[in-house]
């Protein structure tokens, strides 16, 4: 899949997003919203192969803030969609080799911007406030990222790549008056290989998140 579909792929996507709230509008069925979201992201650790040394490992990654944004529309009273860019730099602060190398203190960084379609489904809790619910999305990230050699072993590295990003993940939200919500949850986070110069890095972690669901009208 080139770039070019990709973003063509994601963005007209998008755009669906931004046109079902005018046939929602009509039919008084749906209601727009606007969300944002603190997050604490856990990568644990990243494989990686580097072809140059044809070698192979880990890195640790720090764990990373996230910030995102996002719209959304309610298609019915239990199904949602949310149009969602999220952002988080996380340090790289440890190398370890499979060849046996050995396991040392490395700098570096992966900064990421990810934007996401999403769908979520609430469940009905009648007669209260607190609302699970569950989440699936797809789409698209875009990395700039920086590998150093402070261990001696490393292969520099300084490069940017996009990749295909999926994410799946549940929580319960509080509706705190008709029109605001305070939403708890958790996702795992995966994608594509990133290719950093000369490495090969999987991209994957957990996302603990925050955040407060603010009505924007339009509907019942």
């Amino acid at each position: 899949m080139s770039r070019i579909f990709s973003l063509r792929l994601f963005f007209a996507a998008l755009a669906l997003i931004f046109v079902l709230p005018l046939h929602a509008a009509q039919a008084q069925t749906s209601r727009l919203y606007f969300a944002s979201y603190l997050g604490m992201s856990d990568f644990s650790s990243v494989d990686f192969t580097e072809s140059s040394s044809a070698t192979g490992g880990g890195f640790e990654l720090d764990d990373a803030y996230s910030f995102a944004g996002a719209l959304g529309i309610r298609l019915s009273s239990a199904l949602r969609a949310e149009a969602e860019l999220s952002y988080r730099n996380a340090d790289i602060s440890r190398i370890t080799f499979s060849n046996g190398a050995g396991s040392f203190d490395n700098s570096g960084e992966i900064e990421s911007y990810i934007g996401m379609l999403n769908v979520y489904y609430d469940f009905d809790m009648k007669g209260s406030k607190i609302q699970p619910f569950v989440s699936a999305g797809f789409g698209f990230g875009w990395h700039d990222a920086e590998v150093r050699n402070d261990s001696g072993l490393a292969a520099v590295a300084v490069d940017s790549a996009y990749n295909v990003m999926w994410q799946l993940g549940g929580g319960a939200k509080y509706r705190i008056d008709p029109k605001l919500a305070v939403t708890g949850g958790y996702r795992y986070m995966g994608g594509t290989d990133l290719e950093i110069g000369s490495y090969d890095l999987e991209y994957s972690g957990h996302e603990f998140r925050l955040g407060l669901e603010h009505d924007l009208g339009g509907g019942p």
